[in-house]
């Protein structure tokens, strides 16, 4: 044990006398006990015994201990670690010359919070909400508790309260209260608690409780005393008598909490709070006849407050604001989806519905967020989307789930408002389904339905992707999907791990994603791919969706799975192109192709050119996406009156954009220009049917104009022969 004398530098004024007007001496004896595992435990430093205990960082030890300063806002263990015990009793110089200065609080660091020694039970809160009840004039309201009691070797009852936002009106029938008697160590019921707050000053500002204090409340009359202090003693003096009339003659056959809370309003915000409210309960256990005035000796006991987790709370601790209160909607509730859905509620920018069609089977759990909580729930096969919702409803109120299948749900109004929810303001598609997305990108569909954000993992898991709609779904989903392929085929071992034979072999369908079996990975490698998109939909949620604009994510993992790079595109919106006909395929380009086009036009001034369109044709929503273009074979002939594509070198190039890709893209058709705007031309129309004979889809013939573009599409459909099953075609 050893006693270090600090010298406080007090100023001359004070150091005349020895102490400060708080009673900081000159020089002040710090006593500091080392334990026999010092260093690797911190020495317990105390003051002398009758150091003023109304200053903050006080540890909260109680009157029977000397007092102990908080030295750091952390660990003082970590503090000897790093500076020594040097550093250590610098540290303990500076708060003590802070202490006689009165400069332990200060803006910069934060209001100090109470120091309440002996804290007895607790009360479950949301502060947020507690927060933004004060207003200009001050009150005082009654609010709803659940409560459970529980006493501990004979001891006094200990209460955890559970604060409810549901009015309390102290009528006669709100003080009935129920009580269920579990056995004789445990209790539950409910019960009323009376927040109180201040208002102005008789010149208008508002009343600032900036004096710091200890404690004191013991009693009533001293947690008037308190209310009082912190201006709104006559609010609080209000209700504790209309509570004292209601219980009058009443005996209650079980002891009843009412919590006390009063909301100090101070100098500035609190320390790790962005509030200028402190939060203070109190308890009072009722019998019935309670004296509840100014001057009752009735005890009062201190409550601890503990933050309900809200996802106010998740934000706050998540380095978070309260900004980005948009709602949205999980389609997709599989390993990916219900990874993103987590990291989302832990940050408080969940999801409030989840969808999805499929039970949870027991080789789910090897890569989904949840746990079977028992053996039994690993066979029961509960759908995912119900379970995920269950698991999660604890960071936040009202998550509702539907088992639906998206792609038949999204074509009917009703279905689709139920599933993508009225009040979402987007969605995000988890499935992992090539059919989801076709299904959301047809245009009536689009038409009603929020604002799309999708994500799966491709590759056997090693890309990540992800794309951001822009504004009335363009570019639409389809159209980012497209866009990644053409990204994800300019890089040979991408495209290899994307589009070659083990992505094959393994999916039914380009793009698709992982389902459970197709892609065999660990959970720690899911778990890795899906967080960068977790906090990209996070910072999405806080700031909004682009507004002008979509987006396209890609994430490349290491081959030893120890590292990963992200590339962000943004794509504009994408040029409409007017059908040749009303019931006509839609035909939508991609700006860069536009440009591509534009360009090569501008090079041959007073001819016609031309080329190859690159893309993906759906049959479901019957829409050409074109995404690239292969320039003209070098046997083309450009003139004036027309544009010849030739054939030396097509076949060898068009393999080679095949291979890339794995066929996730193909040519579609052909280019050309006008040198004046006009439809297709006969010559046009006999070519394009000539060349729809060699492709099993519809043909696309897009036509570059000074008024824009043209197009023509051709499709041969084969009408049986009599007598040939075959058929042929015609």
């Amino acid at each position: 044990m050893a006693t270090v004398r600090i010298d406080t530098n007090l100023p001359s004024r004070w150091r005349v006398r020895g102490h400060s007007d708080n009673g900081v001496q000159a020089v002040e004896p710090v006593t500091m006990a080392f334990w026999p595992e010092y260093p690797l435990r911190e020495p317990y430093i105390v003051l002398r015994e009758d150091f003023d205990r109304s200053h903050p960082h006080l540890q909260p030890r109680g009157p029977s201990f000397r007092p102990e300063p908080c030295l750091v806002f952390g660990s003082v263990r970590e503090l000897l670690q790093s500076r020594g015990v040097i550093g250590l009793v610098d540290q303990l110089a500076e708060w003590v010359e802070r202490a006689a200065l009165v400069r332990l609080n200060d803006p910069a660091g934060g209001w100090e919070v109470t120091r309440r020694d002996g804290v007895h039970d607790v009360v479950v809160l949301g502060a947020d909400w507690l927060r933004s009840l004060p207003n200009r004039d001050g009150g005082c309201d009654g609010y709803g508790i659940g409560y459970a009691a529980v006493r501990e070797d004979g001891g006094p009852e200990t209460y955890r309260a559970l604060l409810s936002e549901s009015r309390h009106g102290l009528s006669e029938d709100d003080c009935r209260w129920q009580v269920e008697v579990v056995s004789n160590e445990e209790r539950y019921g409910f019960g009323l608690a009376l927040v109180a707050w201040s208002g102005r000053t008789p010149s208008g500002e508002p009343f600032i409780a900036g004096r710091y204090l200890p404690e004191t409340v013991v009693d009533i009359a001293s947690l008037h005393a308190r209310a009082e202090e912190l201006g709104c003693g006559e609010h609080l003096r209000a209700k504790l008598g209309l509570l004292e009339r209601r219980l009058r003659r009443r005996r209650l056959k079980h002891p009843q909490p009412c919590v006390v809370i009063l909301l100090a309003r101070r100098p500035y915000d609190l320390v790790g709070s962005n509030s200028p409210f402190e939060i203070c309960p109190y308890l009072i256990e009722l019998q019935g006849n309670d004296e509840l005035g100014f001057g009752s000796a009735k005890p009062v006991r201190l409550a601890g407050p503990h933050e309900q987790v809200t996802p106010g709370l998740m934000r706050t601790a998540s380095g978070g604001d309260a900004t980005g209160l948009a709602r949205w909607t999980l389609l997709g509730c599989g390993s990916v989806g219900s990874k993103i859905a987590t990291h989302m509620m832990r940050c408080g920018r969940g999801p409030t519905r989840f969808v999805d069609v499929s039970p949870m089977r027991p080789h789910n759990f090897a890569r989904h967020a949840l746990f079977p909580a028992s053996k039994w729930e690993q066979h029961q096969g509960g759908g995912k989307a119900s379970l995920l919702a269950e698991s999660l409803v604890g960071f936040s109120d009202g998550l509702s789930a539907l088992t639906a299948d998206v792609a038949i749900a999204a074509n009917d109004p009703v279905m689709a408002a139920k599933a993508f929810g009225a009040d979402a303001d987007f969605i995000v598609n988890a499935t992992g389904s090539l059919t989801v997305r076709e299904s959301l990108s047809l245009p009536h569909v689009a038409s009603w339905r929020p604002r799309c954000v999708e994500t799966c993992l491709l590759g056997a898991g090693r890309v990540a992707y992800m794309a951001v709609e822009g504004p009335s779904a363009n570019p639409s989903s389809a159209d980012l999907a497209a866009e990644a392929y053409r990204l994800l085929g300019t890089d040979d071992a991408v495209a290899a791990a994307v589009f070659g034979p083990e992505a094959a072999a393994a999916s039914i369908a380009i793009g698709q994603g992982c389902s459970s079996f197709t892609f065999p990975m660990t959970d720690a490698h899911l778990s890795a791919m899906t967080a960068p998109m977790a906090v990209a939909l996070g910072k999405l949620h806080a700031g909004g969706l682009p507004e002008d604009r979509g987006e396209v994510l890609i994430g490349i993992g290491a081959d030893d799975g120890l590292g990963q790079s992200w590339t962000r595109h943004e794509i504009l919106p994408w040029h409409v192109v007017p059908a040749a006909s009303e019931d006509g395929p839609r035909i939508r380009v991609s700006p860069r192709v536009d440009a591509l086009i534009a360009r090569e036009v501008a090079s041959r001034p007073g001819s016609e050119t031309g080329g190859i369109v690159v893309g993906r044709y759906s049959g479901v929503t019957d829409t050409f996406h074109v995404v690239d273009v292969l320039p003209a074979p070098p046997d083309s002939r450009f003139s004036a009156e027309e544009f010849v594509l030739g054939v030396e070198g097509l076949a060898d190039l068009i393999d080679g954009l095949i291979g890339r890709n794995g066929g996730a893209l193909y040519p579609l058709g052909t280019w050309h220009n006008h040198l004046v705007t006009s439809g297709p031309s006969p010559k046009d129309v006999a070519t394009a049917l000539k060349l729809a004979t060699e492709q099993a889809f519809p043909l696309l013939m897009l036509i570059h104009t000074p008024g824009g573009y043209r197009s023509l599409t051709a499709e041969v459909i084969a009408r049986p022969r009599t007598g040939d099953p075959l058929g042929e075609a015609a």
